[in-house]
């Protein structure tokens, strides 16, 4: 464990000390899997769906705000649906705005958050999001999170369905293309299941955490993993989908150990050092509960210096020299 603690204060030293540079390559590494992701799933305009434009898209995000990152996105998956079929963009540009509403109104700050949720549910991580952001954040962060379930789920029926939606597929009515790409997000019952659940994990988690309780953090991270899993795995069976069971398994798994990381940086505390204060005022008692946190120093380096070979003779022999020379 020490050994642990002491790469961890390595690591926020490096962080802090070089944050001018370390924040915009995280964003460019963020805005580079959105985009790419973005491309692959729905890159139905070639000349945005190229290596060259995701570059340089992501280089300006990584210097640019993360809400500006979230407008592209949206700007890029529009510009993608447009190519596929202009109803469906405009389905997506009229649920985009509503979300962009709801988001900008509570959340403004969050959109980080936004932009992780898709990329954690491509790579079966989704459950990492609603407790990781139950520890660090408030209750109105759930909504920048919950923006980006819906957006995810909404481009995977589209990809899913993208011949029936496109202007080539069987039916060219616009009306049937609309009814189509709503069908999308009203008939989604996987989405449905996906948000109720987060929403429950987040409230659990978010409840448990601020209990004034030893190691409140690692029981809402146990607890939330397994209310998530139990409801999920109770959902994916009545919807008959019982084949995301075993991706559901590992996700979970995956997820409970990314937050348990996130718990050794932020929340690490010692509890063996617990000190209960009680003190009062004119007006109140106070009972103060004081946890320390657990780190450890750095070891401070001590040089030593070690005379050459024979130094010390030399300097006795020129001592001499400088005698014999006083008495002639």
């Amino acid at each position: 464990m020490t050994s642990l603690l002491e790469i961890k204060e390595k690591i926020k030293s490096i962080y802090s000390k070089y944050d001018i540079f370390l924040n915009p390559l995280f964003k460019f590494i963020l805005a580079l899997c959105v985009f790419s992701i973005i491309n692959g799933n729905i890159g139905y305009m070639e000349r945005a769906n190229t290596l060259t434009v995701t570059l340089a898209v992501s280089l300006v995000c990584a210097i640019l705000p993360a809400n500006v990152m979230v407008l592209l996105a949206a700007a890029a998956v529009l510009l993608h649906l447009y190519a596929l079929s202009l109803e469906v963009m405009a389905v997506a540009f009229v649920l985009f705005l509503l979300m962009g509403l709801m988001y900008f109104r509570f959340s403004p700050k969050n959109g980080i958050y936004t932009l992780l949720m898709p990329v954690c549910l491509h790579f079966n991580l989704g459950p990492v999001m609603p407790i990781a952001v139950s520890l660090m954040g408030n209750v109105p962060s759930a909504i920048s999170f919950i923006c980006g379930v819906v957006a995810w789920y909404f481009l995977d029926g589209v990809k899913q369905n993208a011949l029936a939606l496109s202007g080539r597929g069987g039916s060219d009515g616009a009306v049937t293309k609309i009814t189509a790409a709503l069908n999308q997000l009203i008939g989604n019952k996987e989405m449905y299941l996906v948000i109720l659940t987060f929403l429950v994990v987040f409230a659990v988690v978010l409840l448990i955490r601020s209990l004034s309780i030893d190691y409140a953090w690692t029981a809402a991270i146990i607890i939330g993993g397994l209310v998530n899993f139990i409801v999920l795995f109770a959902g994916y069976v009545m919807l008959g989908i019982s084949e995301k069971v075993v991706g559901l398994v590992i996700g979970s798994l995956m997820s409970l150990a990314v937050a348990f990381v996130l718990e050794f940086f932020f929340f690490h505390l010692d509890y063996t050092r617990t000190e209960r204060v009680q003190f009062e005022d004119d007006e109140y008692y106070y009972y103060v509960k004081a946890v320390p946190k657990m780190y450890v120093a750095e070891k401070e380096k001590q040089v030593k210096t070690f005379p050459a070979r024979g130094g010390g003779r030399s300097k006795r022999s020129q001592a001499s020299r400088g005698r014999r020379a006083r008495d002639d």
